[in-house]
């Protein structure tokens, strides 16, 4: 038996209410994990600029390349002044 103009509008808005909880789980998930890949560079370069380890001992400690390294130390740090700003503009207005 088809279903009937109520029926099929009920089932589109519980689809809707499903998709937009997913979607909003899944920005949940990319932040945590952008958060995350962030504190991670942020220990990484800390042990670095401390002195605590060389930058070859930290590539050996973590598994990646040095070249590699090198370029997520300079993106994590470009994300930091980035952030440092954001948060600036935010109090100044």
């Amino acid at each position: 038996m088809p279903k009937s103009d109520a029926e099929k509008a009920a089932e589109a808005q519980r689809v809707q209410q499903v998709q937009q909880r997913l979607a909003a789980a899944k920005t949940t998930r990319d932040q945590r994990k952008a958060d995350a890949e962030f504190d991670f560079w942020a220990d990484v370069a800390a042990a670095i600029d401390s002195g605590e380890v060389k930058q070859a001992e930290a590539c050996e400690a973590i598994g990646y390349g040095r070249e590699y390294v090198r370029r997520q130390l300079i993106e994590h740090r470009a994300q930091v002044e980035a952030r440092a700003a954001a948060a600036n503009s935010d109090t100044a207005d």
